[in-house]
């Protein structure tokens, strides 16, 4: 899961490239903020806004600066440069620091999307403990224990508290038995997603709650 496998090629803009051909090249790979080459590097960017109503080269519209990463990058790493740099791409280097090609936002999600299993179907738990009481092994013992398993699990740490929140991606809709788990094992159960069968179980109790005390 690294860039190499998902880089895009693109016409190489250099200073005297033209208008028309720098928005060519935007249309095509519908990116609207590109990297601007000299000498196999990149010099700086040209963004869409720049171009409208300009002529000529785009010499004078260049702006100093692009996010880049290198060829052998995780996703995930290509994803916090993007955020950093409050970036929708990146340019992709070689290891000489040539100009590759590019990356784009759009692509790094789809391919992390599909990679976390969020396509596929299954209830989602968020629970939070202490940092010190967090353990995957122990998290994934009470999910098998269960006759479940867990398709992807994401940390999450709360600096104001110290503690940490888990979000587990099981293989099944029915989270019930697992909320039940983590409670056994004084985990504290924040929220459950796709379960509809439980929640619907937590309205009739409350509902039934709500009738006895109006008794």
């Amino acid at each position: 899961m690294n860039t190499q496998e998902h880089v895009i090629d693109i016409p190489l803009l250099q200073e005297d490239s033209s208008v028309q051909e720098c928005l060519n090249a935007m249309l095509d790979v519908e990116c609207f903020e590109l990297p601007v080459i000299k000498d196999g590097k990149v010099y700086g960017k040209i963004i869409l806004e720049d171009l409208l109503d300009q002529e000529g080269t785009i010499a004078n519209s260049i702006e100093q600066g692009f996010p880049c990463v290198a060829l052998h990058t995780h996703l995930f790493d290509v994803m916090r440069v993007m955020r950093e740099t409050n970036a929708s791409v990146c340019a992709v280097l070689d290891g000489s620091g040539d100009f590759v090609g590019i990356i784009t936002k759009q692509i790094v999600l789809n391919r992390l999307s599909h990679a976390i299993s969020v396509e596929q179907v299954g209830a989602i738990v968020v629970v939070e403990m202490a940092s010190h009481q967090y353990s995957s092994s122990e998290i994934a013992r009470i999910v098998e224990g269960e006759n479940a398993q867990i398709l992807g699990m994401w940390m999450q740490q709360i600096e104001s508290s110290g503690r940490v929140r888990i979000s587990i991606k099981l293989n099944t809709v029915n989270a019930e038995r697992i909320v039940n788990g983590f409670m056994r094992f004084n985990y504290e159960v924040i929220a459950t997603f796709g379960d509809q069968d439980y929640r619907e179980k937590v309205e009739k109790r409350y509902q039934s709650l709500m009738k006895y005390l109006d008794i």
